[in-house]
């Protein structure tokens, strides 16, 4: 019995042994695996905080577009109206310089 004795106690020791390494590797694992999810925390608000950023900036463009957009609207609407007014000015000429002529043709007879 003796013996029977020294062999359990001997492998109560290895079996002790063996779950003391495997808790700290359990525990290493588990470090590891922390560090981890703290480091992609970090990186996740960093990306909230560049995310936050670029709706700033992509506001700023939408107004910067519809700044440019009422600009060249404007711009399109003073050349269509210069446009109206020289064709209007040149029609004036062209009747009056009819006119003029046609004036002559009368006054001189030659109609």
């Amino acid at each position: 019995m003796k013996n029977s004795y020294k062999k359990d106690k001997t492998k109560s020791i290895k079996i002790e042994k063996d779950l003391t390494e495997i808790l700290t590797d359990i525990n290493q694992k588990l470090d590891c695996l922390q560090k981890d999810v703290t480091e992609i925390k970090i990186e996740l608000t960093t990306a909230k905080a560049d995310r936050e950023v670029l709706k700033g900036e992509i506001n700023a463009l939408k107004e910067d577009i519809k700044e440019i957009n009422n600009s060249q609207n404007n711009k399109i609407w003073a050349l269509i109206w210069i446009l109206i007014w020289t064709l209007i000015g040149i029609l004036i000429t062209v009747v009056t310089s009819f006119l003029v002529a046609g004036g002559i043709f009368v006054i001189s007879g030659r109609f």
